[in-house]
């Protein structure tokens, strides 16, 4: 399993890191399936991937418009991969920093489904959820900082 988990940290979360840094919208809706469901997050809904894509795309060029950036962490809290399927949960800490200088720290947890497709791994399944305010620093520490 040590070998799929490298090629699900270096065709998902790696990618997904730096896209999400430089906003690259089309760079990060690249990890994700065609036919991607994504449930919970801020808007606490359930759509697919035209919906996510719309409004990934809006969300980054207000950040980049605003001269804000954002960071994403993961840790991992289970990982498990066969036969081109896997299943990752864990907690994400996301660090918003405004053109001013200010910074907010946000803390949630997540479980994603990939699929193998086409020899690289793809997002089918993103679900997240802040549990109104339940992750903290102190879970995001307890949990796995090691991807494989």
């Amino acid at each position: 399993m040590a070998e799929l988990l490298s090629e699900l940290d270096r065709d998902i979360w790696r990618p997904f890191r730096e896209a999400y840094g430089a906003l690259d919208a089309e760079a990060f809706l690249a990890l994700y399936s065609a036919d991607l469901i994504r449930a919970g997050g801020p808007t606490k809904a359930v759509y697919g991937y035209p919906e996510y894509a719309t409004q990934t795309k809006q969300w980054f060029a207000g950040l980049r418009e605003r001269g804000s950036t954002v960071d994403i962490e993961f840790r991992f809290a289970e990982r498990i991969a066969a036969g081109g399927l896997a299943s990752e949960r864990g907690v994400f800490r996301l660090t918003a920093a405004r053109s001013t200088g200010d910074q907010r720290t946000f803390y949630g947890r997540f479980h994603t489904f990939a699929r193998k497709i086409e020899g690289h791994w793809r997002i089918a399944v993103d679900y997240d959820s802040d549990e109104n305010g339940a992750v903290t620093e102190a879970t995001f520490r307890a949990a796995s900082p090691h991807r494989s």
